[in-house]
């Protein structure tokens, strides 16, 4: 059973242009797979249809199986557990600690009582508390989000994606806001905790030579359409041309010391 299948996707925001149009591809488990495009190529779309953050104009998303598109209610909630997402703004509770912001990958598995009243058995606990040793922040778990850096931050949220016991993980621009040397320290980590854990990763990168090190797969955007899918050694100057039109947008990723 494939991990993901994506088939004649579509999407366009409030009846305007496609920004994605006709995407197919299929994911193995296992497999880690790296979206690579310029901005606006519709790679973030992309990601937020997988998970059902943003509902695709029409075409049909598979995950381990399941249609997504033709789930609803409890059962969707239940589809969505298998995703972790990772953001490029980490989206955390900067006000409140490193802990809360983990058990937050756990509200799909508790009551929305519990959820309100901030109430967790010592079980959902301790799921946080592996998740925090797994990214090395086990020992920031009481300190203020907003107190850490942008490396860390990075860390709280694959931690809050891991709490969820994911079997996919979606990693929108997971290091893009980071310095050369965090970039290859959080796909380090990224890509050594899904080889141990045995889970899926989609990753969207700017990135052209960080791409070519961490995927094993890469799949080229353009304007909402595939136009390379193959392994990082068979992308070369032409590919990257056609993946970006041919303008230079890509040296501005691509040079970048790693």
């Amino acid at each position: 059973m494939k991990a993901i299948e994506v088939r004649r996707l579509y999407h366009s925001y409030n009846d305007s242009e496609f920004i994605l149009r006709g995407i197919d591809f299929d994911v193995e488990p296992g497999e880690v797979v790296v979206l690579l495009g310029s901005s606006g190529a519709g790679k973030s779309t992309l990601l937020r249809c997988l998970n059902f953050l943003v509902k695709p104009t029409r075409g049909e998303i598979l995950l381990e199986g399941q249609d997504i598109l033709c789930c609803s209610g409890k059962k969707l909630y239940q589809v969505r557990r298998k995703m972790g997402m990772i953001f490029q703004e980490f989206n955390l509770i900067n006000r409140t600690s490193v802990l809360e912001n983990v058990m937050l990958g756990r509200l799909g598995y508790n009551s929305t009582l519990r959820s309100v009243l901030n109430w967790f058995p010592p079980s959902e606990y301790e799921v946080a508390w592996e998740s925090l040793e797994k990214v090395g922040m086990a020992g920031y778990a009481y300190e203020i989000v907003a107190n850490l850096s942008g490396g860390e931050r990075q860390r709280v949220g694959i931690a809050r994606a891991l709490s969820q016991k994911p079997r996919i993980l979606l990693a929108d621009e997971p290091v893009s806001n980071l310095d050369p040397k965090l970039m290859v320290e959080i796909m380090d980590l990224l890509v050594k905790i899904c080889a141990s854990e045995g889970l899926t990763l989609v990753a969207s990168l700017h990135f052209v030579e960080l791409a070519k090190r961490y995927a094993g797969r890469l799949i080229g955007i353009r304007e909402g359409a595939v136009v390379f899918d193959d392994h990082p050694s068979l992308l070369g100057k032409r590919e990257v041309d056609e993946i970006y039109g041919g303008t230079k947008e890509w040296i501005l990723y691509g040079e970048t010391e790693i």
